[in-house]
């Protein structure tokens, strides 16, 4: 398909758009995705893009440029209490000793009993480990600053949704992060 630059985003438009995230406390860059590797998505039917950027983002066409702050809740939400859990270490052993990658800091990819993989941040290791399961922009009032790169219809392909890819983010979008629920800090991938 051929691309149009007068294609407005609306509903059912492949977006391509380049952007820096930054935190609104102290400037902070938290995700950059740049004009060679820009985010994408399809308007309306991608779930990992946040309602404020899909909000800010209607209505603009490819080369229109874009800013706007938004507060956690029409960001990555809240910083939720009861997403913050102690596990059993049972869980994270390997022939009978902690698996190299749970450390203090780390992002562990994670199945809920329903088998949708969600990533949670190791807080502290003791007679339990202690995970947070919140988004890591979680609380957060961000700021995106960016471009559009590319609009035009969506294929038939491109408008069936990815199988375990689900509501993350929006600047952690949907390849952002090396694909859906990749591993950037986002949760990479499925949270832009």
């Amino acid at each position: 398909m051929a691309e149009n630059k007068e294609n407005i985003i609306g509903p059912g438009m492949f977006v391509k758009y380049s952007y820096t995230l930054t935190d609104d406390a102290d400037g902070k860059v938290l995700f950059e995705a740049s004009k060679k590797e820009p985010d994408e998505m399809i308007y309306g039917v991608s779930q990992e893009v946040i309602p404020g950027l899909i909000a800010t983002l209607k209505g603009l066409k490819a080369g229109d440029r874009f800013e706007v702050t938004l507060p956690p809740e029409a960001a990555f939400g809240p910083h939720v209490a009861e997403n913050v859990i102690d596990l059993e270490k049972d869980i994270f052993m390997q022939d009978g000793e902690m698996a190299k990658e749970v450390k203090v800091g780390a992002m562990i990819p994670m199945m809920t009993a329903e088998g949708y993989r969600v990533y949670g941040k190791v807080l502290e290791i003791g007679d339990k480990v202690k995970m947070d399961f919140n988004h890591p922009f979680a609380g957060k009032t961000v700021t995106y600053k960016g471009e559009i790169e590319t609009v035009r219809e969506a294929t038939p392909e491109e408008l069936k949704p990815t199988p375990g890819c689900g509501g993350c983010g929006g600047g952690c979008g949907s390849h952002e992060h090396g694909g859906c629920c990749g591993d950037s800090g986002c949760g990479d991938g499925c949270c832009h």
